[in-house]
Formats: C-alpha cells, sequence, structure tokens
C-alpha cells in the first residue's frame, strides 16, 4: 500500500485539481499527483489545509481535533503504520518519525557540523551575561569557538532599522570585524553569519527568516564554504545568541545551498539592489535543528 496514493484516491475533486496545477483531465490529474506526490507522504500532507486534512482524520476514525501540525502528525503516522503493516519500523531508517515545526512536518536531519554542549532540549536561552572585553582577533578555530562561547547569553541592544547591526554586534563580540567582500569574515576561512531563530507553539526553535549571505554582485559560495552560524533569539527588545554551529562544505552541504540559495530585494523599500539569501529549509537537512532542539526522533 502507497498511504500518499491512498489519501489522494480520497480527496474530493477541487482539492485534487488544485494539487495537480489546476489540470481537468483525470488521467493527466492522477499522473500529475503520483509523481509529485507517492514518494513523499510529508510532502503531501504540508501541501493540504486544515479543513482538508480534518476531513482525512474523520473518514479514518484517527481524531479531527488539533491544530493542522496535529492533524498532519496523526496522518503520517496512520500512512507510515499501513505502509509498514505495523509501528514495529517506526524511528527506523525505513520509516524516520517528522518533527511537527510550527504546523508542518519535517524530517530532522541529525547534526553534522560542531556545536556547543546544551543543558536540555529545547535548548534554553542562556542566562544574561555581561559581553567580554574587547580583545585581539581569534589566532585559531578553538579560540574563534571559544569567543562563540563568550558571546551566548550577552543581550543586544535594540537594532532600529539597520538589519545588519545585530550581525556586526556580534561579530565584534568574537572580535571579528566583517569585511563584508567575497573572503570569509575571520582570517578568510570562516563566514560569520547570524541566524534569527524563535519558539513555535510547542516551544521548539525554529528559523524565522531566510538569512542574508550578500548582495547580488557577490560571490556566495566564496563566502559559503565553511560557516560559523550564530542563532539569534528576541528577548526583550533586543536579541541574544543562544548557541552557534560551524559548518564545513561538503557534497550534501553543496547541494543544499545550490538548491536553496535565492535572490530578492535587499535594502530600503523600493530598492532596486538584489541581495543572495539561504531559504531556511536548508537549515533542516544541514542540521542545525538538531542542535537547538535535540537529535532527531527515534521512537512515536
Amino acid at each position: 500500500m502507497n498511504a500518499a496514493c491512498a489519501l489522494i484516491a480520497a480527496l474530493p475533486p477541487p482539492t485534487r485539481r488544485r494539487l495537480a496545477g489546476g489540470r481537468h483531465d483525470a488521467a493527466a490529474e492522477d499522473a500529475a499527483l503520483a509523481a509529485r506526490f507517492a514518494g513523499d507522504l510529508v510532502a503531501l500532507l504540508n501541501c493540504l489545509r486544515a479543513d482538508e486534512l480534518r476531513g482525512l482524520c474523520a473518514a479514518r476514525r484517527l481524531g479531527d481535533g488539533g491544530d493542522a501540525g496535529a492533524l498532519r502528525a496523526r496522518l503520517w503516522r496512520w500512512g507510515a503504520e499501513a505502509e509498514a503493516g505495523s509501528a514495529a519500523l517506526l524511528g527506523s531508517g525505513l520509516q524516520p518519525i517528522p518533527e511537527t515545526l510550527g504546523a508542518r512536518l519535517v524530517h530532522v536531519a541529525a547534526a553534522r557540523g560542531v556545536a556547543p554542549p546544551a543543558p536540555a532540549w529545547p535548548r534554553p536561552i542562556p542566562p544574561a551575561r555581561a559581553a567580554p572585553p574587547p580583545g585581539d582577533e581569534p589566532a585559531d578555530v578553538d579560540e574563534l569557538l571559544a569567543a562563540a562561547d563568550r558571546a551566548l547569553g550577552v543581550r543586544l541592544a535594540a537594532r532600529g532599522r539597520d538589519k545588519g547591526a545585530w550581525g556586526r554586534a556580534a561579530a565584534a563580540l568574537l572580535g571579528v570585524v566583517e569585511r563584508g567582500a567575497d573572503e570569509p569574515d575571520w582570517r578568510g576561512e570562516v563566514e560569520l553569519k547570524t541566524v534569527p531563530i524563535a519558539r513555535d507553539r510547542a516551544g521548539r526553535w525554529r528559523v524565522t527568516e531566510d538569512p542574508a549571505i550578500g548582495m547580488e554582485g557577490a560571490s556566495p559560495l566564496a563566502k559559503l564554504a565553511r560557516v560559523l552560524w550564530l542563532c539569534r533569539a528576541p528577548v526583550d527588545d533586543g536579541a541574544t545568541l543562544v548557541s552557534w554551529y560551524l559548518l564545513d562544505w561538503d557534497a550534501d552541504v553543496a547541494r543544499w545551498v545550490r538548491r536553496d540559495l535565492h535572490t530578492r530585494p535587499k535594502g530600503p523599500r523600493g530598492t532596486d539592489a538584489r541581495g543572495w539569501y539561504l531559504h531556511k529549509r536548508f537549515f533542516v537537512d544541514a542540521g542545525l535543528y538538531a542542535t537547538l532542539n535535540g537529535p532527531p526522533r527515534s521512537h512515536a
């Protein structure tokens, strides 16, 4: 049994037509939906609206209460058990369990970079601490990460309209001056980037915006070979650094970067300037979420 195909067959015609891109020929519609979703139950469930999810749950007597995220999780479990014949494989490599982030299901990858130890999951906001005194630029990567540790919990003042202010303040805490050119910030080896995070309704961390990488005329790939991602969360009227994640380039990271890099206007309203941004889904695949919320689930 293919759970996605079973759910597609139970959808009302307007929903099927919407998912198939407005096709009115039944055979073309079936082919389009099978090609898009037959191997990806999570993608199908994420595309369905709350009332559509509720109808599928009610028809399978799974209970139709809760928000869209709860309905998706319920239908995923039904589908996974139906395909496997039992719950025995849930949490295995054959049936990895997706996490609910916001109202969407995602398969969170294990951490593949370096991050500081966490006292609990999800990672708590560090206690407030004073900014370390200014020092020399770190001499090696170990000193750079030690400086990042000392910056965790330092409160950053409200930034106003300057979206780059918190990034410059975070870099200054590490003793690094952002260069803004194609060359990575620290000694031409490690790029420093802040990534905004916030808690969802369940208290889990999620990335809230696509971080800016550089202006359109720059070479974004040159900056992303080795990145120290500084996770920034709002507190009071300002922000603080919650954690960091040092990620090195490899074949998988290269594939995700090329998939998720995109351009859009960068600057004040009405600007003609454009910049490179990295889609926030990159951080699910690249392991950042596992360093904030804990390792991928191994049980239901």
